[in-house]
Parts: structure tokens; C-alpha cells; sequence
């Protein structure tokens, strides 16, 4: 007989997701500010001082939710993810860098909201290669492309560049005001830029779906 399982209730989240070296770790630590808790396995390092903000589990589990999606292996764990999220009794944080993996949990969530964030994938690339990440699955493209479907379906959610997060603090702060959390702008620093205006080549697509996130994000803003 197969073995029922079913997915419980996320309850009052915030959700921080974006390709990796976009911004996600920096904009957790906004969201905290607001007093959300991320619970965390990853302390900081020299690439992200303040810490990664995620769970191993919960890593794992991005991956083959995406590959597999909702099997009784992947349901199990993921109820595992959602229970150390409920266990606060404010909102609680989880930060998603595979961004399709995002959608299941929507399905399952009550009183979510998200955080998207971009970044020019020629500074991301660049940024990935000083850490000798040669590739991510998924790729820049198609996770801003998840991105960017999220946050269509997201009603309660903001959409911003990591470009603007670092250089207007002020409508940055309004933004996240949007979704009533009210964050401490002085932690955005400019000297936390690990990359700026690299000269990798892109491929017509990238450069096309990065206007388009632009495109949203000024009228997001």
C-alpha cells in the first residue's frame, strides 16, 4: 500500500529567492531586520559575512523537488522544513536560491510573502566564477525566468535589482514597506559589492529577460 502523506501548512513566511550571487544573502539580512528569523545551518564567511541564511534540508530538498517534485520522500522532508519554520511564533524566514522549488511551497503556505531579487547576470557569472562555480542548475536564465512567474502568482511580494538595493536606500526601504516590513536601510552597504560592470559576454536571452526584470522593477518601484 502506498504510505498517504500530505504536505502541511507553512504559516506566516517570508520568502527571500534569487539566483545565487544576486543579493539574497544581504537581502535576508534586511528582512531580519524587519524581525523576521531565518533559522540557518551556514554561519558567514568572506564572501557573506553575515551568514548564508538557509538550511541544509531545505537545499537538499530544492533540487529534487525539481526534479522529482512532490514525492513522498520530497513531502516528507519538506513538511520537516515547513515545521522549523512554524515553530516561530512571528514570521519566519526561508531563503530559496532555486527558484522553481519556490512554488511548492506557495501551494501549502498561508500569509506568504517574497522577496525577489536580480542582478546583471554578466556580475553574477563573474561573481560565481571568483568562488570557481563554473555553472548552477538552474541557470541564470531559467531561474529568473521562475523568478519572474513567482512573482506574478505572489500577490503579497516585491521585485527589486541589486543594483538599486545598494544604491537607493530610501526607495528600497518604501518598497519593502509594501509588504509591511519595516527594515533597517544602514545595513545596505556599497562596499558589499564583490563585482561591478563585468565584460562576460551573455547570450541575447539574458540580455533580453535582465530589460524585462528592469521593466518590472520600475514599476514595482
Amino acid at each position: 500500500m502506498t504510505e498517504n502523506i500530505k504536505a502541511k501548512v507553512l504559516q506566516n513566511s517570508v520568502i527571500v529567492s534569487g539566483h545565487p550571487r544576486s543579493g539574497t544573502s544581504i537581502t535576508c539580512q534586511l528582512v531580519e531586520s524587519a524581525g523576521v528569523h531565518f533559522p540557518s545551518d551556514y554561519e558567514g564567511d568572506e564572501y557573506n559575512e553575515s551568514g548564508y541564511y538557509e538550511l541544509e534540508i531545505s537545499k537538499d530538498l530544492s533540487k529534487k523537488l525539481i526534479e522529482k517534485a512532490m514525492t513522498i520522500k520530497n513531502t516528507i522532508k519538506m513538511n520537516q522544513v515547513i515545521e522549523k519554520l512554524n515553530e516561530d511564533k512571528g514570521l519566519s524566514g526561508l531563503k530559496l536560491v532555486r527558484i522553481p522549488a519556490l512554488f511548492f511551497y506557495r501551494h501549502v503556505a498561508n500569509n506568504l510573502k517574497a522577496v525577489f531579487i536580480f542582478r546583471n547576470p554578466a556580475d553574477v557569472k563573474a561573481s560565481m566564477l571568483r568562488r570557481g562555480i563554473s555553472s548552477f542548475e538552474p541557470d541564470w536564465f531559467t531561474n529568473n525566468n521562475a523568478l519572474i512567474a513567482a512573482y506574478e502568482n505572489i500577490e503579497d511580494s516585491i521585485l527589486l535589482s541589486y543594483e538599486t538595493l545598494l544604491n537607493e536606500r530610501e526607495k528600497v526601504k518604501k518598497l519593502f514597506q509594501k509588504i509591511d516590513l519595516e527594515i533597517d536601510a544602514s545595513l545596505i552597504k556599497t562596499g558589499q559589492r564583490s563585482q561591478k560592470h563585468s565584460n562576460i559576454v551573455l547570450e541575447d536571452r539574458e540580455i533580453r529577460l535582465y530589460e524585462k526584470l528592469k521593466e518590472l522593477e520600475a514599476q514595482n518601484i
